[in-house]
């Protein structure tokens, strides 16, 4: 029989366990991507080490990772020129590591859900670690 508080314990390391695969996920050691070699983030596909036109020898390098939007799963990567000249962003999805969990919450308009951002993630709209949902 599970009490109520091993099911508390086992979700608190899940997340923590979460939590330090959504920091590795977006945090690198080395941001500058050589091309022909793995990025640091892992990935190999999409923008990475891709030629930029504006000089000869310009490659995309990966930058940055953030949190983007409401879907936990979903990162928002930065690709700059090894020259400056231009900086572009995509979207990520990495279904096994999410930035943060969906939360029901009260309200003095009843229930809602919210998106609480695991501690040390930077998101796009952090506000005090809470991810409120636009209204409909």
């Amino acid at each position: 029989m599970t009490t109520h508080e091993e099911t508390t314990a086992a979700g608190a390391v899940d997340e923590a366990e979460a939590t330090q695969r959504a920091l590795k996920a977006q945090l690198f050691h080395d941001a500058r991507q050589e091309p022909g070699k793995p990025c640091p983030c892992g990935e190999s596909d999409g923008m990475h080490g891709e030629e930029c036109d504006c000089e000869e020898g310009a490659v995309l390098v990966h930058t940055m990772r953030i949190a983007d939007g409401e879907n936990v799963t979903e990162w928002q990567d930065t690709f700059r020129c090894s020259y400056g000249c231009i900086e572009y962003t995509a979207t990520l999805s990495l279904p096994d590591t999410p930035w943060g969990v969906k939360e029901t919450v009260g309200g003095p308009h009843g229930p809602h859900t919210q998106v609480r951002v695991f501690p040390g993630i930077i998101h796009g709209q952090e506000h005090h670690g809470i991810v409120q949902p636009s209204p409909c």
